[in-house]
């Protein structure tokens, strides 16, 4: 059977694999336990990512994004959420979507 967890970290992969694409140097948390799912770097730029991936509208915990602005203002860096759902726009894999939202900080 197919799990949501399962969905979860596919959904991760295939984010990474997208930045990887396109030039950025990206690191997987190695248990997705953590604040951000994905670290990634291009030029000056870093990026700690928090993936959610849904059928429908993607759920945000508020202490998620907490935890995920700590994180990223303690390493230099940008809070960013990437949506995996079904496709309405940006980057399509098939039937879905991805997309990157840069958090304010």
């Amino acid at each position: 059977m197919y799990s949501w967890s399962k969905f979860g970290r596919e959904a991760e992969y295939i984010a990474a694999l997208y930045l990887k694409s396109i030039g950025w140097d990206v690191r997987l948390s190695p248990a997705s336990r953590g604040p951000a799912d994905i670290d990634a770097n291009c030029d000056s730029s870093k990026w700690f990512i928090q993936v959610k991936a849904s059928s429908g509208i993607p759920r945000l915990k508020g202490y998620e994004v907490k935890r995920l602005m700590e994180l990223a203002k303690s390493k230099g860096g940008l809070p960013v959420v990437s949506t995996f759902q079904p496709f309405c726009g940006g980057f399509s894999t098939g039937n879905y979507s991805i997309l990157f939202y840069v958090l304010d900080s």
